[in-house]
């Protein structure tokens, strides 16, 4: 008997399994910090003078663009310093604004622009925020997965981070998922199976009806779940409409098939 708990997982999260993923994931981050941190550009760069990633407005005013050629001047003295002096964080006022820089390990930087005033008051609150961001993305720039025996090396508040950035991520991008596509290849091989036996008209409601027994959906299913997915739409409904000699035939047949499409997406 299949379990509330194995039916459905309460707090689901996206781990990013690949490169694709990892990319929106540090883009995710970056929107984050920009909110968070109230700056008007965001800037994820390598000590090379790389551009990984940036948040950027799409029209920028005189005092923005006037930041983002500063950055532009400035950045190798930047790059200098934190190749060679082991910088990591830095803030640096101007006439038209201010630059927190912070340091991504060894090989990569933060440069968040603010083109409003910053009161000395809010410096040590945005240093705290610059070293979370920091260190959230240095652990994607990693490519390591956010499980909890890899979060709990981690301060609270940046666990905590990295936890809503996969849950959000588990919402955003689902659907690009190996598992996603799985199971929507399975759920059709099913469909057309049951269409050529009960007609087209009644496979919606069966698998509606046997999917809600299960208390799940096709995206979340497992290998174990769509088998006893199939053996419940086989004896309670082909069996129903088509009959016990026809249910016999379909189990016989049907199951096997379904064990070697779940096998070749191994």
């Amino acid at each position: 008997m299949v379990t509330l708990s194995q039916k459905k997982i309460l707090d689901r999260r996206l781990e990013a399994e690949n490169v694709t993923l990892l990319k929106y994931l540090l883009s995710m981050e970056l929107r984050r910090l920009k909110e968070e941190m109230g700056c008007d550009m965001v800037f994820f760069m390598g000590v090379d003078g790389r551009t990984f990633s940036s948040q950027v407005p799409f029209q920028l005013n005189t005092k923005q663009f006037y930041l983002f050629n500063l950055l532009k001047t400035n950045l190798p003295h930047i790059c200098d310093q934190l190749a060679a002096e082991n910088l990591r964080i830095a803030i640096e006022q101007y006439k038209e604004g201010t630059f927190l820089i912070s340091g991504v390990g060894d090989k990569a930087f933060l440069a968040m622009a603010f083109s409003r005033p910053i009161l000395p008051t809010e410096f040590q609150k945005l240093i705290n925020g610059a070293i979370k961001g920091s260190t959230v993305i240095k652990h994607i720039l990693e490519l390591r997965p956010i499980k909890e025996e890899a979060l709990k090396q981690y301060p609270k508040e940046v666990s905590d981070e990295l936890r809503k950035l996969s849950r959000l991520l588990f919402v955003e991008r689902f659907d690009q998922t190996k598992q996603y596509k799985k199971n929507t290849e399975i759920l059709n091989f099913i469909k057309k199976k049951l269409a050529d036996v009960v007609g087209v008209g009644a496979v919606e409601e069966i698998t509606t009806v046997t999917f809600n027994e299960l208390g799940t959906s096709a995206p979340y299913m497992t290998d174990q779940l769509w088998r006893i997915f199939l053996e419940k739409v086989i004896r309670n409904h082909v069996k129903r409409i088509s009959g016990e000699i026809m249910a016999d035939e379909c189990y016989r047949t049907w199951m096997p098939e379904l064990d070697k499409k779940l096998k070749s997406f191994v």
